[in-house]
């Protein structure tokens, strides 16, 4: 059997997963003014980022993927510690260039070292779950086409939504047009943001009020979960008032109790806000 290792990037939010892992971590770049820090809580965590979006209201915090050179260190260590397969899983090329930019390196790694990289069409803490998975199933022998075969599964049914209060960050870093920023501020509208099948980040329903679209959310998890089991997560970015909210909403409207809840990582605060709270779900 090959030496494989998981990688997964920096906007997985495994960095805030309570258990230790083996997923090795492909870190992306957060900007901040004109400071440049790397996705990680070791120089940026999610408090120390909330703050800074507080304390300069007139600046956008931006993200950046990692250079070329920074990913051939990264897959070039790899392949110094005797790895043979790498399984990357990246979040969905429709919300950033890693996916592409680590497709681009594999010819440089050819006849060295196997790089199989899937794209999970979704970001947050989905990639994260995904990379898991994929982790278990490699150390129980599993075949890298067995694990590629069930992360298409989980990808085909897998459902991350969420709600903002402003989509000045969305639209500003290129994630949704400037029109349905336009719409939704001239009447004051909280949209509803679905990741799609091609993971694109989408408005799904246009509501007025930030409850409203909370129970939007709360009736498509009653839909989506009449007819299979899920594993259901919350994701926060930086008010926790408006998640508490979302999660006694899910507690009285859903029977949801007691679900894991895991920040947004700054690289994708950085595009949605940080009033926006969510939901992913993974089938089981």
């Amino acid at each position: 059997m090959s030496k494989s290792v998981v990688v997964a990037m920096s906007t997985s939010g495994l960095d805030y997963y309570p258990f230790e892992h083996d997923i090795r971590i492909l870190r992306l770049r957060v900007i901040l003014g004109d400071e440049t820090y790397v996705d990680s809580p070791e120089f940026i965590d999610h408090d120390k980022f909330i703050a800074w979006v507080n304390n300069n209201p007139d600046k956008l915090p931006k993200s950046a993927p990692p250079s070329s050179l920074e990913l051939r260190k990264f897959f070039l260590g790899l392949l110094d510690e005797g790895y043979e397969d790498v399984l990357v899983i990246t979040m969905s090329s429709e919300l950033s260039k890693t996916y592409q930019q680590v497709i681009d390196i594999i010819p440089l790694l050819q006849g060295k070292m196997r790089v199989h990289v899937f794209n999970s069409r979704s970001g947050t803490f989905t990639e994260g779950l995904m990379a898991l998975e994929a982790d278990k199933m490699l150390k129980k022998g599993h075949s890298i086409q067995q694990v590629l075969n069930r992360l298409e599964e989980i990808r085909r049914l897998t459902h991350v939504m969420f709600g903002v209060d402003d989509l000045t960050y969305l639209v500003k870093n290129g994630r949704l047009s400037f029109a349905s920023q336009f719409f939704a501020n001239l009447f004051k509208i909280k949209p509803l943001i679905n990741v799609d099948r091609d993971g694109r980040a989408v408005v799904a329903e246009k509501i007025m009020t930030t409850r409203r679209t909370m129970l939007a959310i709360s009736d498509r998890i009653r839909q989506i979960t009449a007819s299979r089991d899920y594993y259901v997560f919350t994701l926060y970015s930086g008010d926790m008032e408006i998640h508490q909210e979302f999660v006694d909403v899910l507690a009285e409207y859903n029977n949801l109790s007691g679900l894991p809840a895991y920040p947004i990582s700054p690289v994708v605060t950085a595009h949605s806000g940080i009033s926006a709270f969510g939901v992913g779900l993974l089938p089981l």
